[in-house]
């Protein structure tokens, strides 16, 4: 039995379970790499995604869910037409502020209609997909711990660690209005420590 999927431009096509198990291993090869990437940018991402990130990644996830779904042509009454001079895609329903997209069902409720159902489908997808991303970076994450198990990290490299996740966890709350995260004056906390801790040095 032979099972074929069409991917958007591209057709992934299984022929056998030796095949599937063979299609299997690359694909989780591939989220391995994309995980340890991801991690290594953004140590703390199954915490806490910070929204330039999620933006760079959702763009990518908009370029595939594209793909899988090609724009399609519609006439002045957003009814389906081959000839139509308006492409519906997903740049142009995100294009909407939720103020104009919410004023848009009164005024315009079948074009409001139709945006939503992909703004809602693209939803789920980037939902779905920012999903197994973290299950495979929480891999990574688990992989790490058990090889910081053996060595103990001197107290130093500790402090500077311990200094260094301070710093980013501040940027991130600080970007999302978190009025405790104030990076100056934990920049300023931070020299003051090190003055005191290192001044018999």
């Amino acid at each position: 039995m032979k099972a074929t999927k069409s991917l958007g431009q591209s057709t992934l096509s299984v022929s056998s379970l030796k095949d599937a198990g063979y299609q299997s291993a690359i694909s989780g090869e591939r989220m391995d790499t994309v995980a340890r990437y991801v991690f290594a940018e953004c140590p703390g991402f199954t915490t806490e995604v910070p929204k330039e990130t999620l933006a760079a990644l959702t763009e990518g996830w908009a370029l595939r869910w594209q793909e899988l779904n090609p724009a399609k042509k519609y006439n002045t009454d957003y009814v389906p037409s081959a000839t139509g001079n308006i492409e519906v895609s997903l740049a142009f329903c995100l294009s909407y502020s939720q103020q104009a997209f919410g004023q848009m069902k009164n005024e315009d409720p079948v074009k409001h209609s139709l945006i939503k159902g992909i703004r809602d489908a693209f939803s789920k997808y980037k939902s779905n997909r920012l999903s197994d991303l973290k299950t495979a970076v929480r891999r990574i994450e688990r992989e790490g711990e058990a090889k910081t198990k053996a060595p103990t990290k001197g107290f130093a490299e500790y402090i500077t660690d311990s200094f260094t996740t301070m710093k980013a966890r501040c940027k991130t709350a600080s970007a999302r209005g978190d009025a405790e995260a104030n990076e100056v004056n934990l920049a300023v906390a931070i020299d003051a420590f090190k003055r005191a801790y290192y001044r018999a040095e």
